[in-house]
């Protein structure tokens, strides 16, 4: 009896661990959320080089980037070690980007960070790139290097994702037009930016799509597509620090006006990045 009883107290506490580690993945926003995600997806579509994109099928199968978009935040869960890959904690008060300081972060509750030197967004698109452009690598590889980088390109240019204060906001309170309260959680300044200044946009991805089609054409923002990973995440740390909110701020229609200019231009920028990335890894 004394024997099934610790049996049952370790399960418990197994339990309670995991069931801790699926709270805090819950409660932690993934990057544009779905829909933001699925529209850099089909901008980087319609960017592909005929070359690329048939080896993209090739990977894929049937399967359009939009549609694998989401796949990263999809595996987290089975997949603890990815979860540091998708942000870079980049300080408040620091002046950039460091790697030595930004993509080490162990933590000895988690044994795979201890090993983990390229635990950020910016060195993981440099590594899954990598392995992408390599044609002796496994197609199973690839195919996960290829879906990675679609979402992770996405990341990168969520303001958001690139400054550790208060878990990228996170932990930064606000109103949400009105609301306190998020669906199951309450309203933040991460989440706002996931999913809430999209969503309060009105409008359906297809018209989203063409809104930042156009956008990439008035502004000519494709002689911005090259860059590095780690010019990118600079770019969004000095966004965050802009648009930052202090605990219990509003998310309100001043400050949607002020910034969805922003929003609009980190997705048109990933898009055609992304598609940049693809062409070069396979459109020779």
């Amino acid at each position: 009896m004394r024997q099934n009883a610790l049996v049952n107290m370790d399960r418990m506490k197994n339990f309670a661990a995991m069931f801790a580690f699926v709270i805090l993945i819950s409660s932690c926003a993934f990057a544009w959320g779905p829909e933001g995600h699925r529209i850099i997806g089909e901008i980087a579509e319609t960017r592909l080089t005929p070359t690329a994109r048939l080896q993209v099928k090739e990977l894929l199968g049937d399967d359009h980037l939009a549609a694998v978009a989401v796949w990263a935040d999809d595996v987290r869960h089975d997949r603890p070690e990815t979860y540091g890959w998708h942000f870079v904690d980049i300080p408040m008060d620091a002046s950039g980007f460091s790697d030595s300081r930004d993509c080490y972060r162990p933590d000895q509750q988690h044994s795979y960070t201890q090993q983990d030197h390229h635990n950020c967004v910016v060195d993981r698109i440099t590594i899954f790139e990598q392995v992408l452009a390599d044609r002796t690598a496994p197609r199973q590889q690839r195919m996960e290097a290829l879906k990675f980088l679609v979402h992770f390109v996405g990341d990168i240019h969520q303001p958001m994702h690139a400054i550790g204060e208060a878990r990228g906001g996170n932990d930064i309170h606000v109103s949400e037009f009105g609301l306190t309260q998020c669906g199951k959680y309450p309203c933040n300044l991460h989440f706002a930016w996931d999913t809430g200044l999209i969503e309060h946009a009105g409008i359906s991805e297809k018209r989203y799509v063409a809104r930042l089609n156009e956008l990439i054409a008035s502004r000519k923002l494709t002689i911005q597509a090259g860059g590095t990973p780690a010019e990118w995440a600079d770019e969004s740390f000095l966004l965050a620090k802009k648009v930052w909110l202090n605990d219990g701020g509003a998310v309100d229609e001043s400050y949607f006006e002020n910034d969805i200019g922003i929003v609009d231009r980190r997705l048109a920028l990933a898009g055609i990045r992304l598609a940049r990335m693809i062409n070069q890894a396979l459109g020779k």
